[in-house]
């Protein structure tokens, strides 16, 4: 059997431009559901006096980290500096928002501050258009106790670091635990507070069922200030089988904000909200665990039917049992589907309650699967797998921020002629076993010359360090349109091969931001990313996902993934991650 190398290739760029490249505001356009307008549920009015010239009402809304309307009074401060306007109000009530009436067209100031939570503070551009005299800004405030290092750039991970984990995960891979063990011990030795080490660490303990002590390492990866949706569900998950079950719900949650769409989330605080007797929080995760039809689907029935028995649903139990001993009658939660069956038989309607969900003990057949030979730290989840939480209140058009945000990039660039950035490439190859056999480095500067077509059209031509060539990558393989990558998929050109799904109001470190994800149509060609071997040039079907600021429809970031694997270049995986900022 061939084990040919298969690519996989995660990439994370920074992207600096110098001038004020993505740090020009642009027009904002209303985009919660305009029946919330005049709402008295808003705080307060404040009106701005009456100046001759084009003017426009601002509605201010401020919300907690989490995305909820803020349950706190919050001061709002208005300040237009060039059109003389200093004025501020107070948030507060069930939608914690401000309006803000006639304030003049023209750059404008926010800075919103509460007790107990950091200022927060945006720039805006008040327009005003024909069909649009409301705008709509979204404050983010963060408590003064959350880590200010959140948003601050990931730091470099030493090379011999990287080398230790793979060995460890190698080993792991192999069920050769003392090996892992000694190389997480290394690994740990060369950087003590790595989150991606302490996750590693306990996943072995978990294999073993230390489950003190893999709890002890799930915590100290969480506490870091880039802790990650996996090291949640690990710490999680090590608190429901210790019963530990009002910890497991707050920890679970916290996973949950990061990713909506986890199946062992919505699993794992099933079992905690069910052990703790709230069983209708339990009835709705378990119910969104077994919609996704994966390898824990039974799992999720079984505590689905128990849960629906302790609230005295014997027919909708019933249903559920039967439903897991038909389809999965060699999964392990079978046997507890029939037993409790069986159970369910015996007893009277009184007394149905007997088959509730045990609370003394945890029945792991219950619980996701999870073990450490399967664990891949350095892999980020793809876009389909991981779904951002987002505000359940308002809504927005993909439509609506596509144009606005093509319009914003366009206005960006105008005066643009060059601007530079830089990229960090990671290459791994995978072997058919899973096995991390090489990885390689390389750091590349760019200078991207702006060129404006006569229709009003912008393209971006990048060199990277001076050149397009592929010698210097780490393989024969190199990227094309890498830096322009975040602009692009607003480009007409390149927009119209897309289709657009906005997702919600979420945030991009801390700040306000719609998120849209994207996907290539199948029968349209784009040439959003191509690849370059030494004799051709290959095009790469993308999905993916972008976050746009809310207040400037600035491209804050954007992620994408292979929309399928690329068998004639063998690339199984080309996940790519790129901020983008004003030069510093």
């Amino acid at each position: 059997m061939s084990t040919k190398p298969k690519i996989q290739r995660v990439t994370s760029a920074l992207l600096a431009a110098s001038f004020l490249l993505l740090s020009f505001a642009a027009s904002v356009k209303a985009q919660a559901n305009p029946s919330r307008l005049g709402d008295p549920n808003f705080s307060s009015t404040v009106f701005v006096a009456e100046r001759s010239g084009p003017a426009a009402n601002v509605y201010v809304s401020v919300r907690e980290s989490t995305g909820l309307p803020a349950n706190t009074a919050a001061l709002v401060i208005l300040s237009c500096s060039l059109a003389g306007v200093d004025v501020s109000g107070t948030a507060q009530g069930p939608s914690a928002q401000i309006q803000f009436h006639n304030v003049p067209v023209g750059d404008c100031n926010i800075a919103v501050s509460a007790p107990g939570y950091r200022t927060a503070k945006d720039r805006m551009e008040v327009l005003q258009s024909v069909t649009a005299r409301n705008q709509h800004i979204f404050i983010y405030l963060h408590p003064e106790s959350e880590s200010m290092t959140a948003s601050a750039r990931p730091p470099v991970v030493p090379l011999g670091l990287i080398k230790e984990m793979d060995k460890a995960m190698e080993a792991m891979q192999k069920k050769h635990d003392e090996d892992a063990r000694k190389h997480l011990d290394k690994a740990a030795r060369i950087s003590p507070t790595n989150p991606d080490v302490a996750y590693l660490q306990g996943m072995l303990e978990l294999d073993h069922h230390n489950l003190p002590v893999a709890e002890q390492f799930f915590q100290k990866a969480v506490n870091s200030s880039r802790a990650q949706e996996r090291a949640l569900l690990g710490l999680g998950y090590v608190q429901v089988q210790m019963n530990q079950a009002a910890a497991a719900v707050q920890t679970l949650e916290k996973a949950l904000q990061m990713n909506a769409a986890s199946e062992r989330g919505h699993l794992l605080l099933a079992n905690a909200y069910a052990h703790l007797r709230e069983y209708p929080k339990a009835q709705e995760h378990a119910q969104r665990a077994a919609a996704f039809n994966s390898e824990n689907t039974a799992s999720a029935r079984t505590l689905l039917a128990q849960i629906l028995a302790a609230q005295g649903n014997r027919e909708g139990a019933k249903f559920q049992f039967e439903g897991v001993l038909r389809d999965y009658p060699e999964a392990p939660s079978a046997s507890v589907a029939r037993d409790s069956l069986a159970s369910l038989a015996k007893t009277t309607p009184e007394s149905s309650t007997e088959v509730a969900v045990p609370l003394a003990t945890v029945n792991t057949a219950l619980l996701p699967s999870v073990s450490a030979a399967s664990v891949t730290p350095w892999a980020p989840p793809s876009v389909d797998t991981s779904v951002p939480g987002v505000a359940a209140d308002v809504t927005c058009s993909a439509e609506d921020v596509v144009e606005h945000t093509s319009k914003s990039t366009s206005r960006q660039l105008e005066n643009l002629e060059k601007f530079l950035a830089t990229e960090h490439i990671q290459h791994e190859e995978v072997n058919a076993r899973g096995e991390v056999s090489q990885i390689r480095d390389k750091n590349f500067s760019y200078m991207v010359f702006i060129e404006h077509a006569k229709d009003g059209l912008v393209f971006l031509d990048e060199k990277r360090d001076g050149g397009t060539g592929t010698d210097s990558f780490p393989t024969s393989l190199a990227t094309v349109g890498l830096v322009s990558l975040g602009v692009d998929v607003f480009h007409p050109g390149f927009a119209k091969a897309l289709d657009f799904k906005c997702e919600g109001l979420g945030q991009w470190r801390g700040k306000a931001a719609w998120i849209l994800h994207f996907e290539q149509k199948h029968d349209v060609k784009s040439y959003l990313r191509l690849w370059e071997t030494k004799t051709k040039t290959v095009e790469i079907p993308l999905k993916g996902r972008v976050w746009v600021a809310a207040s400037s429809y600035n491209v804050l970031h954007v992620e994408s993934d292979l929309r399928e694997p690329m068998k004639e270049l063998e690339l199984m995986r080309d996940h790519l991650a790129i901020d983008y900022g004003p030069g510093r």
